[in-house]
């Protein structure tokens, strides 16, 4: 089962907000020695990011932030900025290169001006 995230953002994030972010974790030298490749998927439904034939990270489409009080309900004590507007779930696999999809997503969600919001 793989480990849940959410970002909340006030810009969706999309394959050019994961583009940003490989380029902003990975290090040049890291870059020129791996293969690295953002795919979509389902007609946009979900992008992947794949680091040396293994699946970092997957985004599902961005979708609207819901009003407060759903936020509370389903996600408890998260912390959401007010003017955070969309809500993007994430995933993440437990074995040890998802500790790269964690940076990425976290580059990712700050890059389109919000925070990644970890649930286990």
């Amino acid at each position: 089962m793989p480990r849940s995230s959410v970002a909340f953002t006030r810009e969706p994030v999309d394959i050019e907000a994961l583009a940003e972010a490989v380029s902003a974790v990975l290090t040049p030298e890291e870059l020129a020695a791996t293969a690295v490749e953002i795919r979509p998927l389902d007609d946009g439904a979900a992008a992947q990011v794949v680091v040396a034939e293994r699946v970092v990270l997957t985004v599902l489409r961005p979708r609207l932030t819901p009003p407060p009080a759903e936020l509370a309900r389903v996600y408890g004590a998260v912390e959401v900025a007010t003017d955070a507007r969309w809500s993007t779930d994430c995933f993440v696999t437990w074995e040890p290169e998802g500790v790269i999809g964690v940076r990425l997503l976290e580059a990712a969600a700050a890059a389109r001006g919000g925070v990644a919001a970890h649930l286990g």
